[in-house]
């Protein structure tokens, strides 16, 4: 006669705290056949779960912006609905395209974006949400560290790259190279990139700089991409209102 503590232990052994905690997820009686499948259900539930959570820890996800608390506003008039529950089924990705949300500041870009990366998430993609100037300044530091190889390859091995605030911040010629050869690499794999910026593209070459790579890097990422108009009041004073 097997005893619960025997179960208890090898389950433990094998990593499978659902069986180990048999008692609470079996009702008296289920066949052997019935309790197995109810077991295993919890298990592969429970191991999902823990996945999601690793992923959303490893995207880099900032605190509380989820699509339940973001609020479509009147203040910002060109984005509708229909773009944002598109955008949240995630077929973009599937379809190998960009998303540019462009629009001044405050007006929910990048709430929007982790949104969308969080719900890519729990469909089963990889996602990765960065500051464009934290980005670059970590490809520089890999590249003084021979390192910048092994970091591209990570970048695109993700399913969904978000890059928040571009133009926040001018970049020196290295950076500028540095974010072209991120988006046409991406660009050449068919993998998505999400970007936010306060500018439209005919100001890039504002913090850019070089009207040639502009163009270029243009071309790369509104080729094939959903554009956001996101221009409006501030969002957080409008939702507020709302």
């Amino acid at each position: 006669m097997t005893d619960s503590s025997s179960i208890g232990s090898l389950a433990k052994k094998l990593r499978l705290p659902i069986f180990e905690s048999y008692a609470e997820h079996v009702r008296p009686g289920m066949s052997i056949e019935d309790a197995l499948v109810e077991l295993m259900s919890q298990e592969c539930a429970r191991r999902r779960d823990s996945l999601v959570k690793r992923r959303v820890r490893d995207a880099g996800l900032p605190n509380g912006k989820t699509i339940d608390t973001f609020k479509l506003v009147p203040s910002i008039p060109h984005l509708k609905k229909e773009q944002v529950d598109s955008l949240m089924t995630c077929q973009f990705i599937e379809n190998k395209m960009n998303v540019c949300a462009l629009g001044g500041s405050g007006t929910g870009k990048s709430h929007l974006m982790a949104a969308i990366c969080r719900e890519a998430v729990q469909l089963g993609y990889t996602a990765k949400f960065l500051r464009v100037s934290d980005m670059l300044t970590m490809l520089v530091e890999a590249g003084s560290e021979k390192r910048l190889g092994a970091m591209m390859k990570s970048l695109q091995k993700i399913d969904l790259l978000a890059l928040d605030e571009l133009g926040y911040v001018s970049l020196n010629t290295k950076k500028a190279q540095l974010l072209f050869d991120v988006i046409a690499k991406r660009g050449e794999e068919g993998s998505s990139i999400f970007v936010t910026s306060n500018f439209e593209f005919s100001r890039w070459v504002d913090f850019i700089g070089n009207g040639v790579l502009v163009k270029a890097l243009v071309g790369k990422l509104a080729g094939a991409s959903v554009i956001l108009n996101m221009n409006g009041e501030d969002y957080r004073i409008a939702s507020r209102r709302a």
